[in-house]
């Protein structure tokens, strides 16, 4: 079988809590609004996202056996993401992540667990064949594929396969490696705050022609804000059209750029010009905003499959 996408995830179980004040320590007890259990980890959500559009995506990576996996594993085949290439481990918890979401922004503490497992050895020969595009996610998170990714996006380049990354928040502030990935990466979808982190820049038209002269097509976000293209000869600003957020009530931010990109990355993929690209991520982005979590308000086929 040929995907449209292959990836390795940074597969997590997430427990979002909605609080309308932030937490506060010295054993001061406060009321959340709401909460729920759910698939995390930016490519998971992205995979989710992409298969409900009708793209054919599978995911490498690593749960434990436990519950938080068994309902990681459901939630991605409910999604109608391919699984069969995710190992599961006897000796290790399946990742955690804790997301207090807060008047628009959010906190995270994420536990590794099994993600830890997730190393090069998954990336074999057999798989520069089996698919059509390559998405990186959770980039600093897999700390243990960070040292196999020049040579393996090399290898895909060489075989015809594209590439998009998104690289999302370095807990660790090293962000020099990123850069050599850009030669070999056809979109790049970092945001506002990573596409300045990365390029050393702090303005962000700065940092996005710093950046579009490593990678030709990148795309960087701005939540309410929008989001901007840089090319090799310029840039092109895109406000989110005020259709998708008249009367919208924001429940949670959590996996929104994550819902972006594979909006993005479908419609790239079929073709479409970036200004139809950037809409669909809008799209996708905003609906994931009406409810916790990052999968539990994404949307479904409205085109056919890529290509």
């Amino acid at each position: 079988m040929k995907y449209d996408i292959l990836s390795v995830a940074d597969l997590c179980f997430d427990m979002i809590v909605s609080s309308p004040v932030q937490p506060q320590f010295n054993q001061v007890e406060l009321l959340a609004d709401d909460y729920m259990f759910d698939l995390g980890g930016s490519v998971g959500i992205f995979a989710c996202q992409f298969a409900r559009l009708g793209g054919n995506i599978a995911l490498l990576g690593s749960t434990g056996k436990d519950m938080a996996g068994q309902i990681v594993l459901n939630r991605l085949t409910e999604a109608g993401v391919d699984t069969r290439l995710i190992t599961i481990h006897d000796t290790e918890k399946t990742p955690m992540g804790l997301n207090i979401s807060c008047k628009g922004d959010r906190a995270m503490l994420t536990y590794l667990g099994a993600m830890n497992k997730t190393a090069p050895q998954l990336l074999t020969g057999a798989l520069l064949h089996q698919t059509r595009h390559w998405h990186i996610g959770g980039y600093f998170l897999l700390e243990n594929m960070i040292p196999a990714w020049p040579g393996w996006l090399q290898q895909l380049r060489n075989t015809g396969v594209s590439i998009s990354l998104d690289t999302n928040w370095d807990p660790f502030g090293n962000w020099e490696n990123v850069l050599q990935l850009l030669p070999l990466t056809d979109v790049f979808l970092p945001n506002e705050a990573e596409a300045k982190a990365i390029s050393g820049k702090n303005d962000l038209m700065e940092a996005g022609l710093f950046l579009a002269e490593r990678c030709p097509l990148t795309v960087i976000k701005m939540g309410e804000n929008g989001a901007m293209i840089f090319t090799g000869s310029g840039s092109q600003y895109y406000p989110v059209p005020s259709a998708l957020t008249d009367n919208l009530r924001i429940a949670d931010t959590t996996g929104a750029g994550d819902n972006f990109d594979a909006g993005f990355i479908f419609s790239w993929l079929s073709g479409k010009t970036p200004a139809e690209c950037i809409h669909n991520g809008f799209r996708c982005a905003v609906a994931s905003l009406q409810g916790l979590g990052g999968i539990e308000t994404q949307i479904s086929h409205s085109e056919k499959s890529p290509g």
